[in-house]
């Protein structure tokens, strides 16, 4: 697994999954680059492989990721690694990621210490 270089935000917005023939819904609870937190009621295993189809905030379209597998489960939650994503869809991924990081690090340097 490829180390994270940013802390995980803390977002919450809506995934498809899909493996095979298997689909479900679910919440994407943080999310990084490579990876991201998912909570579902969709039956997964470490080492399963997943296409996402992630609803970003303030996105008209979903970002599809074409290739992730999960890397560890705790019940309905599991944490998957993104591994194949066309590359304009890695552009709006980085520039979505980008603004929030920005967003991130203004707030917690406005913050009393």
């Amino acid at each position: 697994m490829k180390p994270r270089y940013r802390p995980r935000l803390r977002l919450r917005f809506p995934v498809m999954l899909a493996s095979g023939s298997q689909t479900g819904e679910g919440q994407i609870l943080d999310f990084t680059i490579p990876g991201c937190l998912i909570e579902s009621p969709m039956g997964v295993r470490q080492g399963q492989s997943l296409r996402l189809e992630m609803f970003l905030p303030g996105h008209t379209f979903p970002l599809s990721v074409q290739l992730a597998v999960v890397r560890w489960t705790k019940g309905k939650q599991f944490g998957v690694e993104f591994i194949k994503i066309h590359e304009s869809q890695q552009r709006i991924l980085r520039h979505f990621l980008d603004r929030h990081y920005a967003e991130f690090f203004t707030r917690k340097a406005n913050v009393p210490g």
